[in-house]
């Protein structure tokens, strides 16, 4: 147990610390602060300006580079009709392999990156388009439409990085479709931005300087709550809890947790072990006593004692190695990593086990040693060494110490289980069943036939309604503008919506007033343009933007509301009025407080961006069995897409993935909580069939005077008990503290009920008994 709790824990310490200049790369991120009428975000991106104007402030930067994440990216062969969307594919600069420095299978990282419509993919990619050939100067197909060249190909980045990527397109290619002005703009806030220090200098100096540079170059505005944040990579695996980090986090708690689990695995194990081996003084007192009479001294008795103990250990890690065969397979594919065991090859590993059996052995027997060899040997011939209080109170300490552990980790075990079933049962605000989430292009969308394609689809009678939106319920809101009601003084940022018809009753959202989109209304969202930077639309909004607005969901209907766009190059205004209410919705996970926002009836293709709006199609089935409206689906789609991978996924199954991390420390954290737990009964089994052994005269005794069999349970019993209900007082409060700590991860929450306590300690003392 405890060597594979150590594996998890060494990985999770080990994220990104693979590269050479690791202890020098700094990530730059951006943070929101929270103003009264703005409740802040924190991103783990920044502008796309920050990197050359930190290169040019900053002599203490030795390099940087920049990297954007896309959503998803549909590639395909040139020489065939089969595309994908992969996933891993960031846009970066060229000066990349000068922060990261990814080992390359084929090619150059000299030019790689340098110019538009050139791609550098990983050994996987590789053979998924182009099989044994060497890829190098071919091309893949972008969207559908660009060709782009493989100038490289690199190893498959190991999975203790917070870079998932497959793939890095050169960041010309993303000026090439987003404009030149893409890479030097203070309003685009998704790029990942690294900065390598040169030898020597502090991340705090540079952190001193970010007030005077933003000043600087972001002006002095008193309404701006913009800040910078910088962090070791090394960090942010452990420590990033950022909106849009490259890949899902730990926490250092979690880690922590493992760690101590493990500990408490080998400490209940040691107690049993002294606890036995203090018991078995009885029968090793004559022998110790006998030892000395005939010469022995005491530092011979303490190295045979802890000889003995050492020898268990080192036996017991032949068993551990043997046990690690079979169960590590299992315990990776529940964490979902891919540990690895060599032994023969890693003499650290070797040279860590065998000081894990020294520990470990030198621990348990250190007590037996040193207390039996410290009593005379008369003594030990009269019995004194185990008629005396001291041996009979450590045994006492040692049970309390296990079953407080114990208490401790069942605490914890049901308040991770019924978090976990709370979030997964809770109600969201929608109706996830039967809802299929299918992925369109990052550019195109669901295509320039929308219409047509929703028309289409929804003839089909299994299926009850039809919508495409840019988010979906389970995804992050950050596509935020500044709301206020007309004439009002007051302003605030809420996440924004872009929805098409139907959105409402595909999902099952609940009006509270007002009324949803309508086809025979004028509500569509007018986008604003240089040339025309005010517009008008319809807006629904959430009863929490509502509240925010100073409003009721009665008295919100009817009022006029200004839209200004905050991510755009000019001052966009969009203003209509309020023509619904909608019941709040859990769109995050539940680890989030509920969000305001208000919803947008745009057209397919956005105006003020080349990303499309509508980025996911949602559809209600009507039927139990889903299989022929999906059929009817998947035709119409390479009909209508030819060029998107047709790529889908059940809503609530979605939504589940969410907490798959968590579900799954959670599965982990309950099994070595039992392994714990049962040591600790074993242990104390061994205890108990010893004292009743030790006691089998005054047994007897007690039975031909008249005792009943229960009677005398009870009274062996007894003494236990106290034990285990002197370790829930200690347990209880330190479950507590610890218990409601984890839970603050969570928005929404189960309570630290007292019933977690009372069956604990029933457990305990009934596992006791």
């Amino acid at each position: 147990c405890a060597v594979m709790m150590a594996l998890y824990v060494s990985h999770e310490l080990s994220y990104d610390r693979h590269w050479a200049k690791a202890d020098r790369i700094v990530k730059i991120m951006t943070t929101f602060e929270p103003t009264p009428n703005y409740a802040g975000l924190d991103l783990a991106m920044s502008a796309s300006i920050i990197a050359p104007l930190f290169e040019q402030d900053f002599e203490q930067v030795e390099t940087t580079t920049r990297i954007v994440a896309s959503r998803s990216m549909v590639l395909g062969h040139p020489d065939s009709d089969v595309v994908y969307n992969e996933t891993g594919v960031y846009f970066a600069d060229s000066t990349l392999p000068e922060v990261f420095d990814i080992p390359l299978v084929a090619g150059s990282w000299e030019q790689a990156l340098a110019g538009p419509a050139q791609i550098v993919i990983n050994e996987n990619l590789a053979q998924k388009y182009f099989g044994d050939s060497d890829p190098i100067g071919r091309t893949l197909v972008m969207g559908g439409r660009a060709p782009v060249r493989i100038t490289a190909v690199i190893r498959n980045l190991e999975d203790n990085t917070h870079l998932e990527a497959d793939a890095f397109m050169s960041m010309a290619t993303a000026e090439a479709f987003m404009g030149p002005d893409y890479t030097r703009s203070w309003i685009r806030q998704d790029f990942h931005t690294y900065a390598v220090l040169q030898e020597g200098v502090s991340i705090d100096y540079l952190r001193n300087q970010i007030p005077a540079f933003l000043q600087r170059h972001a002006g002095d505005d008193p309404n701006d709550n913009t800040n910078l944040e910088l962090m070791h990579v090394t960090d942010i695996h452990l420590q990033s809890h950022r909106e849009y980090e490259l890949s899902e986090n730990n926490t250092v708690a979690n880690v922590a947790t493992s760690a101590a689990l493990a500990v408490f695995v080998l400490i209940i194990a040691s107690f049993n072990f002294m606890n036995l081996a203090t018991a078995r003084s009885t029968t090793r007192a004559c022998e110790v006593g006998m030892r000395k009479t005939l010469g022995a001294r005491r530092v011979q008795i303490i190295r045979q004692f802890l000889g003995e103990s050492l020898l268990i250990a080192l036996i017991a890690i032949v068993v551990a190695i043997g046990l690690l065969e079979i169960f590590l397979p299992a315990f990776s594919a529940l964490l979902n990593l891919d540990f690895e065991f060599d032994y023969f090859s890693d003499p650290e590993l070797l040279a860590g086990l065998l000081m894990l059996a020294v520990v470990v052995g030198l621990l348990a027997g250190s007590y037996p040693a040193f207390v039996l060899s410290s009593y005379s040997p008369l003594a030990m011939f009269k019995g004194e060494v185990t008629r005396g209080k001291a041996g009979a109170l450590l045994r006492q300490l040692l049970v309390v110490l296990q079953f407080s552990i114990s208490i401790a980790l069942i605490i914890a075990t049901l308040v991770v289980i019924w978090q976990l079933r709370y979030v997964n049962n809770a109600d969201l605000g929608i109706d996830t069943e039967q809802v299929v989430i299918f992925q369109g292009s990052t550019a195109t969308g669901m295509g320039t036939e929308w219409e047509a394609f929703r028309q289409e689809v929804e003839r089909h009678p299994d299926i009850a309604s039809v919508t495409a939106a840019d988010l979906v319920p389970g995804e992050i809101l950050v596509n935020s503008s500044g709301l206020q009601v007309e004439g009002a003084t007051s302003s605030y940022v809420i996440p924004a919506l872009n929805v098409d018809y139907d959105y409402f009753r595909t999902f099952d959202i609940e009006f509270l007033a007002g009324r949803a989109f309508a086809r025979d209304r004028n509500d569509l969202y007018i986008e604003p343009s240089a040339e025309a930077p005010s517009s008008t639309a319809s807006f629904v909004i959430n009863a929490t933007a509502a509240r925010r607005l100073g409003l009721t969901p009665e008295t919100a209907v009817g009022v006029t509301i200004v839209e200004d766009r905050v991510q755009t190059e000019f001052p966009a205004r969009v203003s209509g009025q309020i023509i619904g209410v909608v019941e709040d919705v859990h769109f995050s996970s539940m680890r989030e407080e509920l969000q305001p926002m208000y919803f947008r009836l745009t057209e397919p293709a956005g105006r003020l961006t080349p990303v499309a709006n509508f980025r996911k199609m949602a559809i209600k089935i009507a039927a139990a069995d889903p299989d022929a409206a999906l059929t009817h689906v998947e035709s119409l789609w390479r009909q209508f897409m030819p060029s998107v991978p047709l790529q889908y996924a059940f809503l609530d199954q979605q939504l589940a993935l969410q907490y798959d991390t968590q579900q799954r420390e959670g599965t982990v954290f309950v099994w070595f909580s039992l392994i714990a737990i049962s040591i600790a009964a074993i242990g104390l089994y061994g205890l108990a069939a010893f004292i009743t052994e030790q006691k089998k005269r005054e047994i007897g005794i007690r039975k031909t005077l008249g005792s009943t069999a229960l009677g005398i349970v009870t009274l062996l019993s007894r003494d236990f008990g106290k034990l285990v209900l002197i370790a829930n007082v200690i347990a209880w409060p330190v479950a507590f503290y610890f218990m409601r700590d984890w839970l603050q991860q969570f928005a929404y929450r189960v309570d630290l009920s007292l019933w977690f306590f009372l069956a604990s300690g029933a457990f305990a003392l009934l596992l006791a008994i």
